[in-house]
């Protein structure tokens, strides 16, 4: 099983990547965890060239996502909302069948308490003009990062690294159940 993991941060040292290189790290053994790392690259949004050729950088994300068994995105909350990097991709991506009735596990981590949970119901809205398969089971957020990672970013919490676990065995079943 392949999985494309999209960090919502563009940030190089990010509690949201950390996480998504934990879930690869502990990811179980049938299942390969690629994480998206060309987010930079992708240009803003533009419908006029939507009627024309893609940018690579877009076409590179819509073919690795068509290419995914299932999808995890990590966001940071900012402004109560999803990063405008990520949204900006997501918008590349909401014309395109790229997402539809693909399995997708929404993650998030903060230094806060919330967990960067307000991220989330900005995140479902544009998911569901996508008509992507949301794998609520597998949701996950952090709360209280600096507490959990090492300032390597490596994750240190057994409790966060169960609720991975959980997280990546949702999606699991929910792939299994797509195909």
């Amino acid at each position: 099983m392949h999985v494309l993991a999209i960090p919502g941060s563009v940030r190089r040292h990010s509690y949201n990547l950390a996480l998504l290189q934990a879930m690869k790290d502990r990811a179980p053994e049938d299942m390969e965890i690629t994480i998206f790392d060309r987010m930079k690259e992708i240009p803003l949004f533009d419908p006029d060239i939507c009627d024309e050729a893609l940018p690579e950088s877009v076409e590179h994300l819509m073919a690795s996502i068509r290419a995914s068994d299932g999808v995890i995105i990590s966001t940071p909350e900012y402004a109560h909302g999803v990063p405008g990097a990520l949204k900006n991709a997501l918008d590349w991506l909401v014309a395109s069948d790229a997402m539809i009735l693909k399995p997708v596990v929404v993650t998030s981590v903060s230094t806060s308490s919330l967990g960067g949970v307000r991220s989330h119901s900005p995140l479902l809205l544009i998911l569901s003009a996508m008509n992507a398969n949301v794998v609520v089971e597998g949701s996950l957020n952090v709360p209280f990062a600096s507490k959990k990672f090492r300032a390597d970013n490596h994750l240190e919490d057994r409790l966060t690294g169960r609720a991975i676990d959980l997280s990546l065995s949702a999606l699991e079943q929910a792939v299994s159940l797509a195909s």
